[in-house]
């Protein structure tokens, strides 16, 4: 229902998150629609393996790419077991550790450095937390990176959302539509 809406590049771009990682170069898409894009502007055809977009549109896929990139290295690794990958943060975690126990992940707090707010143990499972605590815009003071697409402001109803789940992708998503959706909307969507 539009919490998580990978069209919201081109309000990103306006909130000041618009330079490409590598060169630092600013990125500035010229659209003239009046209306923002939406998800509804976007058709998938899972039998032809087609997408057709309806209008012109920025897409935003930080909310599935490091999902997606830990997904494809796991992939890469399986045959090995025991591994852990982490992508900034966001997990995959494979088999056991060094003492043949699920690994011990750490839920970071998103406001006070070098502390958790509690730990979980995991095997054969992605960790992926979303929150607007690091990365904050440069444009609108207070605002963070992650934008509500329905009200398109930066969301705030939580500090921060972890989901575990058999791939990283859709913890990825899904910790973002949580973190969106806010704390009775995110925790239904999650049960």
């Amino acid at each position: 229902n539009g919490a998580f809406d990978p069209t919201i590049g081109h309000r990103m771009e306006r909130e000041g998150f618009n330079r490409e990682h590598r060169t630092g170069q600013l990125i500035a898409t010229a659209l003239t629609s009046r209306e923002p894009a939406t998800y509804r502007d976007v058709r998938l055809d899972d039998a032809r393996r087609l997408v057709t977009v309806r209008r012109p549109l920025v897409f935003d896929l930080g909310g599935v790419a490091k999902g997606l990139a830990i997904d494809m290295a796991a992939r890469e690794l399986e045959s090995l077991e025991d591994f852990v990958i982490d992508a900034g943060g966001d997990l995959y975690l494979s088999g056991l550790n060094a003492d043949g126990a699920p690994w011990s992940v750490g839920i970071r707090h998103p406001s006070v450095d070098d502390r958790l707010l509690d730990s979980i143990l995991v095997s054969g499972q992605a960790v992926c937390t979303s929150g607007n605590y690091e990365r904050r815009s440069p444009s609108a003071p207070g605002a963070g990176h992650i934008i509500n697409p329905r009200s398109g402001r930066s969301a705030d109803g939580l500090v921060s959302a972890t989901v575990v789940a058999p791939i990283a992708m859709l913890a990825d998503a899904l910790a973002t539509a949580a973190f969106v959706l806010g704390p009775i909307e995110g925790l239904g969507l999650l049960e």
